[in-house]
């Protein structure tokens, strides 16, 4: 007989823990596929921000006088007294006149377009990111969550290497690397399933979404409900369904967006853009739309850029592409390579590594900063509940996104200021009729951008309340100035009325409601 037969244990607990040891890198390998990263989408990122910024400064600039400076309805001395955005540290405050702001402006379209260009993409991102802060503190009063979504996108872009592919940048470097991965990138995609899944979540704590008649209720909102949207109100089936998808790819968005990867995570990506693109014409919520896009471009993956080169003629295209021959003294690496090259040369390879080294450990540490930052705040503002007081911050709502939450209002308003002369006769301060409560044919037509729209809020919000109601009388201090010179000592007031209209229930409108919220003497 053989002898007795013993288990190998030594053997046993080598190949459990090689199996355990495999598994795990399975799961690793698995977790770090859904955070990484093509880097041309992350060029794609770079250029929709720079384009979007620029589309932001456009916009603003035919009101600038308006809103930025002592001659519109939001004067310096007006600014220091009442925002608190940021503490109200803003370089656009520090003059009143027209010039100054001219001259900022002019400055951040620079940076946007060296964004775009990718030319020392990091620090032109962090200039442009303090310009486009700077611009917003000084009037806090026009900002809508698309302005916050903003700042915030490009704040934790800033971590990602933006500049890795088609980018000057990457012609001076002369290399770059197909794809990143790490807890920048995961706080970057992290951050627009945080808007998404908090806004669902929200909501839930409503009564219309969930029963497929939010969007209905939405565009009866004729102030905010623009173009094509003016006539979808026709078709309330196609109405439900759309507040069906819009609801299923709010839910939905930690699933078809983050635990997808390949051509499956590119399909859903092209679906949440057609849908942030189908609000364009529909409904007049700012820059939201651009943003929301912006933010979902780095979940597009490897194979939707294959697929869209392959559609371009690429040879000719390599042929008119420029080198880094062509940028002239542009083109020389950046100083900060130069200078490690130089002490390597000298024999500092332990410094130059030691500097690299924390630098990129200084980045991770940042990236989770960020991704905790992001996922505590965000789902504080979703449930309710209250953040440790020793991660209190001074910006609560930086990752509050209740865009139609909880449900879409059932009213809108419009503001007319009504102005008296001397011998008593009333006229509208702007067009010179009576002044009538009679609700216009497209109350969106009422405001000439949105901007407009977000100050009147204020003026209303401020009307009554001590803290801000200087708000509310500077804008009728400006509107008696705009009259003064055609009326002079004839004119004895000027009182801002807002009307309230309920939204239609079965076509039938209510009669509107006028409050009045501030008169004053010029």
């Amino acid at each position: 007989m053989g002898g007795e037969l013993k288990p190998d244990r030594e053997g046993f607990e080598t190949g459990g823990a090689r199996s355990l040891g495999n598994r795990l890198e399975a799961v690793h390998g698995r977790v770090r596929s859904r955070f990484e990263i093509d880097t041309r989408a992350l060029a794609a990122l770079r250029i929709a921000l720079g384009l979007i910024i620029l589309v932001d400064l456009l916009h603003r600039a035919r009101d600038m006088r308006y809103f930025y400076t002592d001659d519109g309805v939001y004067p310096v001395a007006l600014y220091e007294a009442t925002s608190s955005l940021y503490d109200g540290y803003s370089l656009h405050g520090l003059s009143g006149e027209l010039w100054f702001q001219q001259l900022l402006f002019a400055v951040a379209a620079a940076f946007a377009i060296a964004l775009i260009l990718g030319y020392r993409t990091r620090l032109v991102a962090l200039v442009s990111l303090l310009l486009l802060v700077s611009l917003q503190v000084r009037n806090p009063l026009v900002l809508n969550g698309a302005d916050r979504l903003l700042r915030v996108l490009l704040l934790v872009a800033i971590l990602v290497p933006l500049g890795e592919r088609w980018s000057i940048d990457a012609l001076r470097r002369g290399t770059a690397r197909t794809t990143v991965v790490g807890f920048t990138t995961a706080a970057l995609l992290v951050q627009p399933i945080a808007v998404l899944t908090q806004n669902a979540v929200l909501k839930h704590g409503g009564d219309t979404w969930f029963a497929g008649e939010a969007i209905g209720i939405a565009l009866a909102n004729d102030v905010m409900t623009i173009y094509l949207g003016n006539h979808l109100g026709n078709y309330p089936a196609l109405l439900e369904a759309l507040n069906w998808i819009w609801v299923t790819l709010l839910t939905g968005s930690v699933v078809f967006l983050l635990c997808t990867t390949g051509r499956l995570r590119a399909l859903f990506t092209l679906a949440y853009i057609g849908a942030f693109l189908g609000m364009l014409p529909v409904m007049s919520v700012g820059l939201f739309p651009l943003v929301l896009i912006a933010a979902v471009l780095p979940f597009l993956t490897a194979p939707f850029w294959d697929t869209a080169a392959s559609l371009i003629p690429s040879r000719r295209l390599v042929d008119r592409l420029p080198t880094a021959s062509h940028l002239g003294p542009i083109g020389r690496p950046p100083v900060e390579r130069r200078v490690l090259d130089a002490l390597r040369r000298r024999g500092h390879e332990s410094t130059t590594s030691f500097v690299v080294t924390y630098g990129r450990s200084l980045k991770t540490v940042v990236g989770v900063i960020f991704l905790v930052w992001i996922l505590v705040f965000s789902a504080s503002h979703a449930t309710g509940m209250a953040v440790p007081d020793e991660m209190e911050s001074n910006l609560p709502d930086e990752q509050r996104w209740g865009l139609y939450t909880p449900d879409p209002s059932q009213s809108y308003s419009w503001y007319v200021a009504e102005a008296e002369t001397k011998d008593g006769s009333t006229f509208n301060a702007f067009n010179g009729e009576a002044v009538v409560s009679d609700r216009p044919p497209d109350a969106s037509q009422e405001y000439e951008t949105f901007r407009h729209r977000k100050y009147m809020e204020s003026v209303r919000n401020s009307a009554g309340n001590e803290p801000t109601e200087m708000i509310s009388g500077e804008y009728a201090n400006w509107v008696c100035d705009q009259l003064t010179p055609y009326l002079g000592d004839d004119l004895e007031t000027v009182t801002i009325h807002r009307f309230i209209q309920q939204s239609p229930v079965d076509g039938e409108y209510e009669e509107p409601r006028q409050i009045t919220l501030v008169e004053q003497r010029c």
